[in-house]
């Protein structure tokens, strides 16, 4: 198990105050959860994973709720202008800077709202302001390059939503990055969109993003068009899937976390884990890393554990099981959004301070809630195999128990429905601006994980 990184998020930051424009936009389409007191002006984040072309996350669009948007379509300005607002504020508050690292911001906002001030607030180097064609029909084209030649000055990446049809060269040409909705379209039709887009002279080398892909093959499809970047309910299609390629033997390190749990001695665990080099060598090149500070080598299995202790140990062989050599997107999302609801809910569970919520067992029920897919084999299997504490395998099995809500909560984060967030965050007894922040927080130590894994 790599270290875990402890960086520490600010406290909770004043109230913002509710003007008229977003009073009027919430009438229209509510960005706020009704059901939190206290936290009107404050809205759940929601993020969607964007690929590259190594199949790795390159970053994340950020967005409130997406029918929102759809909603203000075509509707009065200032009320966009609230949505941006409310967005932007948002993803300042949560500190998204500290996030990114080496990651990209993909942030849709009509032009109209490219000085708001808050924006300074955001990496300019990691954020890409992405203009919606909606936004930007009634809109004079020389008041559209003044903006965005305004955001460029100050560092910030220019993209474009391009609705169906012919490419809008105008708009293209003063933009880094161009969006297409991929559904509309046939294979020959990507293809010949992608040429088209490719010999317009922009300001520099032009990256497209594929988006809604559907499936597997659709992606393929966009992969081979020559496409940058790759969005879409595809990373969660269940075609085509494959058992993990990697040399760890999952099965010994299986049977091992139930010897754990049956409280088996250090000595019978050393003896387990000496029938697997992998595993040895694994164990003990972590022991001796820089990072636990020991003054001599660790050269045992018996010493290795009395050092860690069974918690950690525990802790570290349940990683283990996602470390998956060669692994393709699949595998590499699963795992990372793992990560993400693992420690979500740990660091949720350190802020209840509940007697019943036990941070180890929180981190072990948001690890293990993908394992199932990760490893194409039913929950139930797997839970027999490991014995896990009852408390997890409540909230895994059937969604029971104190640890569930937390892993609903934390599934809900993911969903891009912040309904569904405010549904459960009321049920942990949290705000929006701890859902916000631990999910921040604990998408910028997965990353960091996978970082360091690659």
């Amino acid at each position: 198990m790599l270290p875990f990184l402890r960086k520490v998020f600010g406290g909770p930051p004043r109230p913002l105050p509710v003007d008229d424009a977003f009073a009027r936009l919430n009438e229209l389409a509510p960005l706020r959860s009704t059901e939190l007191e206290g936290h009107d002006e404050r809205s759940f984040v929601c993020r969607e994973a964007i690929l590259n072309r190594a199949e790795r996350i390159a970053g994340y669009e950020f967005l409130l709720h997406q029918s929102v948007q759809d909603r203000l379509s075509g509707k009065d300005p200032a009320l966009r202008r609230a949505y941006d607002d409310a967005l932007i504020r948002n993803l300042a508050t949560v500190q998204v800077d500290a996030l990114l690292g080496f990651r990209l911001a993909f942030v849709g906002i009509s032009s109209q709202s490219f000085d708001n001030p808050q924006l300074s607030r955001l990496p300019c180097e990691n954020t890409l302001l992405m203009i919606d064609a909606r936004d930007e029909g009634v809109v004079d084209f020389a008041g559209l390059r003044l903006r965005v030649e305004s955001a460029r000055q100050r560092g910030f990446r220019i993209g474009y939503h391009q609705p169906a049809g012919e490419p809008d060269k105008a708009i293209i040409a003063l933009c880094d990055v161009v969006r297409i909705s991929t559904p509309g379209f046939s294979g020959l039709e990507i293809a010949e969109w992608v040429r088209q887009v490719r010999r317009l002279d922009t300001p520099g080398p032009l990256l497209l993003i594929a988006a809604d892909i559907e499936s597997s093959d659709d992606l393929h499809v966009c992969f081979q068009a020559g496409f940058d970047y790759f969005h879409g309910p595809f990373v969660s299609c269940r075609d085509n899937w494959h058992p993990p390629r990697g040399t760890i033997d999952r099965s010994h390190i299986m049977r091992v976390l139930s010897q754990l749990r049956h409280g088996d001695e250090n000595g019978v665990l050393a003896e387990s884990l000496r029938q697997d080099a992998v595993i040895t060598y694994k164990l003990l090149r972590y022991i001796n890393s820089p990072a636990n500070g020991l003054s001599k080598e660790i050269t045992t299995i018996d010493q290795a554990l009395f050092l860690l202790g069974r918690e950690r140990f525990y802790r570290w062989l349940s990683l283990l099981l996602f470390d998956i050599q060669n692994a393709g997107y699949i595998e590499r999302l699963l795992t990372e959004q793992a990560l993400v609801r693992a420690s979500f809910m740990e660091r949720m569970g350190l802020r209840l301070q509940q007697k019943n919520l036990l941070p180890d067992q929180l981190f072990l029920t948001g690890l293990f809630s993908l394992l199932d897919k990760l490893l194409n084999r039913q929950m139930p299997e797997i839970l027999s195999s490991v014995a896990m504490p009852p408390a997890v395998c409540d909230a895994l099995m059937d969604g029971s128990g104190p640890l569930a809500p937390l892993l609903n909560l934390s599934i809900a984060c993911e969903s891009g429905q912040p309904e569904d967030v405010a549904h459960w965050a009321k049920a942990c007894r949290v705000d929006v601006d701890s859902v916000n922040q631990e999910s921040m927080a604990a998408l910028l130590w997965a990353a960091e994980i996978s970082r360091l894994s690659d």
